[in-house]
Order: C-alpha cells, then structure tokens, then sequence
C-alpha cells in the first residue's frame, strides 16, 4: 500500500487525510467511531456540530485555563490548611499528617494546561473548517488520554479518574470521528 493510500480514506464524497501525527491511531479511530460506529449521528446534527465546534473548542479552553488555574489555587490552599494542621499536631506530641500532591499533580496541571492551549490554537480554523483545527482538537484528546493516566499516580485521583477520562475520550472520539469528513480545508 502506497503512502498516499494509508494518508487518505473516503468520508461520503470527500477525501479527507489523515494527516495527523498519529496517522495510524487516527485511521483505527476513523474506522471505529465513524465509518463503522454502530451509531450514527445524523446528518443535521453532523453539519450542526461541525459548525459550532469553534465556539464549543473556545469555551472549552477558556474553562479548561480556569480550572487549571483554580486546582493550583485549590492545591495551595490545601497545602497552607495542611501545614498549619501540622504545626498543631506537633505541638501536642503525634505524628504530623502532612499532604504532598507531588509531582504528577503539577504534570496533569501542565496537562491541562496544554489541552487548553491545544483548544483555543484551534477555534479559528475550526470556524473555517480547516482539518488542521480538527486535528488540534484530535491532539487535545490525546493529551487527556495522557492526564488519564498520570492520575493514576497521584495522590487522591487514582483508577476512578482513569475510567472517567476513558469514557469522556470514547464519547468525544464518537463525536470527532463522526464529523471529521466536515474539515476537509
């Protein structure tokens, strides 16, 4: 099979590329949230959320800085609370039970972070159908598949915060694949 061959697939009456990175992943997901998922969404819906996933993409990043934003703050006033209930249990004689988040808090932060960055670089060529903006967003999930698995290794998050990242992932891969052939710029 000829490289042009692997980097484009038929979506109706549009060639699309797959001209991601992760070309081959791009391809599996294609075959199994959109040209082979069971469930379709329809057409009207298709056309709809390709149209409005520019503003979705923008909200969506300015609400993903925030939250990035207000778990540091949550974690440094975790951290104060903490120490001050530290100093009190030293002062009468038990051991302290002092908190670290660590450092895979302050990586699914950055992770957050770039997922943000990742969705608001996107919006303008989404608004215009540009692939390019579709594949920011194809990246973005790929970076909360990362953050996934980097709370299994913090404190607090653990196997329940991978499952609910997988399950977002599956349902935003369905949503991404089906109108994928809609950003063919």
């Amino acid at each position: 099979m000829s490289e042009q061959e692997t980097k484009t697939e038929h979506h109706g009456a549009s060639s699309v590329p797959y001209n991601t990175r992760p070309a081959g992943l791009e391809k599996w997901a294609d075959g199994v949230f959109g040209n082979n998922a069971p469930v379709k969404l329809p057409e009207g819906g298709r056309q709809w959320l390709a149209d409005n996933l520019w503003w979705l993409a923008l909200v969506g990043g300015v609400l993903s800085l925030w939250s990035a934003w207000s778990s540091y703050n949550a974690m440094q006033t975790y951290g104060q609370m903490f120490a001050i209930a530290d100093e009190l249990v030293r002062q009468y004689g038990t051991s302290t039970s002092s908190m670290n988040f660590g450092l895979t808090f302050y990586l699914a932060l950055a992770a957050m972070v770039a997922q943000a960055v990742l969705l608001l670089m996107a919006y303008q060529k989404l608004k215009v159908h540009q692939k390019a903006g579709w594949n920011l967003i194809f990246y973005s999930s790929l970076v909360s598949l990362v953050t996934g698995a980097l709370y299994l290794l913090t404190p607090y998050y653990g196997a329940t915060s991978l499952v609910g990242v997988l399950i977002g992932v599956v349902i935003g891969w369905w949503l991404l694949f089906q109108i994928r052939g809609k950003f063919n710029k």
